[in-house]
């Protein structure tokens, strides 16, 4: 009997992402059936375009790895393969077919079988029994149909060790500008009902060491970014050390060391001194931390199985963003018994403390979940299709979850962004909390119709202006002020070709302006910067010109200077970066 040939389809979110469950499946399968390709698109790319390369594969066998994010665009094409492939078997898997089997194969007759939970051992087993011609009832873990009868197969026990599973990465590729995923534990201690993690009991780990060669090999590869996909890294410290240890070593043997960043998602109350000591020593910009708040409401947490108390924790929060650590921290709109005023305050805890990115998602109510079983007995209504988004409860209306959509836009155009921050800093001392700034800013936003058009980066001064006119009384010295955080924002942007006269200072007197610009390119051509910047020596006048701009501030925004009143910055653009020197000769 012919060899059975294997392709394995992962649809990303974006290209540089990866599919980290179809490389553990290729290794597992490869030991059997060499002949196994993986094939990598993402939801952007047009689906013809997918189809007909998958098409040209010829493969006997297709496994698609499904989740919230790509199940229609997967539905879709096995529908426009299935015509043209009438021998090949479709098998999908992942978190959104896990639960539900029967009814989704009901709904999909073109799907032969789906693998449910863990899938290495199970699609390996699927693969012999097809290749042998045996009736499948044997295979643990798969839902099947056949001849139009859909059978579901007793369960899989999860593999007890991650050990004995082949490590995920051995093939030669090039991850250069790629975002890797790797796991080091499988499970979570915690029981959070929003998660899928909740339906499996344990945690399991693999041994530091197998880490290292993986970790090796990714360096080897040209990786930059890796993201531990563990649900909690820092669920069991000793294991979590070792591994980032083992991120330190291996990368301190490169020679642009500083390529190299991890990414891993923590539990906030699991942190304590000892873990400050080591993140106090540990190498600036190796690591970065994503942390889930969701709420701070106490009555919503103990809902959702996941008590913490956030006054507790944040005192380490100060610690580690001294350490240079950039902060995730996440928030998660539409959870049971959070209504407005609640989660206004959840917001502002999290805000408060100036995270590098705060992450306002919206609760996805997943097959399988705790929140989801329970769903009618919280009066949760959530899209019927994948990603399942909340759209009301009874303690926040759709209306309210629609302005908190609306406010998540703006929060990743402004704050996340990290274009705006001295502008933000000063605005948001004329609003009672950052979330009332946030809640009247996107009101103004619809009002005017601007969530329904592209903009570009430096049109949004222009927004975030219009708003502080139409909004904040006017007053000279405060709108100076506002004006001053804003311009130097613009300038810390990017080299400006021109600046909008609202951003202008002093443009109202023409023979002004004209003694500013002179002594703009006094300033520029001062033999100060010889000692400041010593790279300029080894500019001449086109490329310093090139590479700097100065401006004029009716006061020091930095607050650098003796003196808070009028002062020039001299603005230097080097290598895709900008650092401002306030001129002080």
């Amino acid at each position: 009997m012919a060899e059975l040939r294997v392709l394995l389809v992962a649809l990303n979110a974006k290209y540089v992402h990866t599919n980290l469950a179809l490389r553990y499946l290729r290794e597992e399968v490869r030991a059997v059936y060499p002949d196994v390709l993986l094939r990598e698109f993402s939801i952007n790319e047009h689906l013809d375009q997918i189809a007909g390369e998958i098409y040209e594969a010829k493969a006997d066998v297709i496994g698609f790895s499904c989740y919230i994010w790509n199940m229609k665009e997967i539905a879709a094409l096995i529908r426009r393969l299935h015509p043209v492939c009438p021998d090949t078997r479709f098998v999908i898997g992942g978190p959104e077919v896990s639960f539900e089997a029967e009814e989704f194969l009901r709904e999909h007759r073109e799907v032969d079988a789906l693998v449910i939970g863990e899938g290495e051992k199970t699609f390996l087993e699927l693969l012999i029994g097809w290749q042998n011609g045996r009736d499948l009832s044997h295979v643990a873990g798969i839902a099947w149909s056949e001849n139009g009868k859909i059978t579901v197969n007793p369960p899989r026990p999860a593999s007890p060790d991650l050990n004995d599973l082949p490590l995920p990465y051995t093939e030669i590729e090039d991850f250069t500008g790629r975002l890797v995923y790797v796991e080091t534990t499988r499970g979570c201690p915690f029981n959070c009902q929003y998660c899928l993690s909740s339906t499996f009991k344990g945690v399991r780990f693999l041994e530091p060491e197998r880490f290292r060669r993986m970790f090796r090999h990714l360096l080897e590869s040209g990786v930059g970014t890796i993201k531990f996909v563990d649900r909690t890294f820092n669920a069991n410290k000793r294991h979590a050390m070792e591994i980032l240890n083992i991120v330190q070593e291996e990368s301190e043997k490169l020679p642009d060391a500083h390529r190299i960043r991890v990414h891993c998602e923590i539990a906030g109350d699991l942190l304590d001194d000892e873990w400050m000591d080591y993140f106090r020593n540990y190498p600036r910009g190796l690591i970065q931390l994503e942390i889930g708040v969701q709420s701070t409401h106490l009555p919503t947490l103990e809902i959702v199985a996941r008590p913490q108390n956030f006054e507790d924790w944040k005192k380490f929060i100060p610690e580690l963003q001294s350490f240079e650590i950039p902060l995730h921290l996440d928030l998660i709109a539409g959870l049971p018994e959070e209504n407005w005023s609640t989660f206004r305050i959840s917001f502002n805890d999290v805000y408060l403390i100036k995270p590098d990115m705060l992450q306002l998602g919206f609760l996805k109510v997943l097959k399988g979940s705790g929140l989801r079983l329970q769903s009618k007995r919280y009066g949760l209504v959530f899209t019927p299709d994948p990603p399942y988004t909340i759209l009301e409860t009874p303690f926040m209306s759709h209306s309210e979850i629609l302005q908190l959509q609306r406010m998540e836009d703006l929060i990743d155009k402004y704050y996340n962004s990290k274009k705006f921050a001295h502008a933000l800093h000063e605005i948001l001392k004329l609003f009672a909390t950052p979330f009332d700034f946030y809640d009247q800013f996107a009101e103004f936003w619809q009002q005017e119709g601007w969530f329904y058009r592209q903009w570009s980066g430096k049109a949004l001064f222009d927004k975030l202006w219009e708003f502080v006119a139409s909004t904040v009384p006017y007053d000279a010295v405060l709108w100076d002020k506002l004006r001053d955080a804003l311009r130097f924002d613009y300038y810390m942007w990017e080299r400006p070709r021109n600046v909008p006269d609202w951003l202008e200072v002093g443009s109202e007197a023409e023979e002004e302006a004209e003694e500013w610009r002179t002594e703009q390119e006094t300033i520029r051509r001062a033999s100060y910067w010889a000692n400041v910047i010593p790279e300029s020596v080894e500019m001449d006048r086109r490329q310093w010109n090139r590479n700097t701009a100065v401006a004029r501030f009716t006061s020091d925004v930095l607050k650098v200077g003796e003196s808070n009143g009028s002062c020039w910055y001299l603005f230097h653009y080097q290598h895709g970066s900008v650092k401002a020197y306030r001129y002080d000769e």
